[in-house]
């Protein structure tokens, strides 16, 4: 498992590069979706960080915080990565795994992702819940939850 930080900064130097940068909303979009596929396709979490269920979807509080000053504007400052600051680089299934989401939700835009991330019996869907007052409460989407939902799409889209 990784920060979440590490996984978004992979994400921002990535679409920076290909002249695609991303908003905070795309950018919550894209670790999640990360995350859930890496759960599906190596039986454990690429974050250390939970996923909440918020009104526009899936959000890593942590990145939420760190990136909300931007808005709803892109990304556009590159973050150091690993080899900038001697820690360790991603183990190649994670990179694969970021690789892989990068490609498959690249072209999409925030409110896309969002949509796709409220389909009805999505890890979100199961997961919101509302007070008494009807204000949506910021739940956490468990990690069981999205492994299941991201295994279903996998097995669904390949024919297994």
């Amino acid at each position: 498992m990784y920060p979440a930080l590490d996984i978004a900064t992979q994400f921002i130097n990535k679409s920076i590069a290909a002249g695609k940068p991303v908003t905070p909303m795309k950018l919550q979009k894209l670790i999640y979706l990360a995350h859930g596929l890496h759960l599906a396709r190596h039986d454990k979490p690429l974050i250390r960080e939970r996923v909440q269920a918020w009104s526009y979807g899936p959000v890593i509080p942590e990145i939420y915080g760190r990136f909300k000053k931007w808005g709803n504007n892109p990304i556009t400052t590159p973050i150091p990565t690993f080899d900038d600051v001697n820690e360790t680089p991603l183990d190649p299934d994670a990179q694969d795994t970021i690789d892989f989401a990068w490609d498959i939700a690249k072209d999409f835009n925030a409110i896309q992702l969002s949509n796709w991330t409220h389909i009805e019996g999505s890890p979100w869907y199961r997961s919101v819940s509302r007070n008494e007052s009807g204000v949506m409460e910021q739940e956490v989407i468990d990690n069981d939850l999205i492994k299941e939902y991201f295994n279903e799409i996998i097995r669904r889209d390949v024919g297994a």
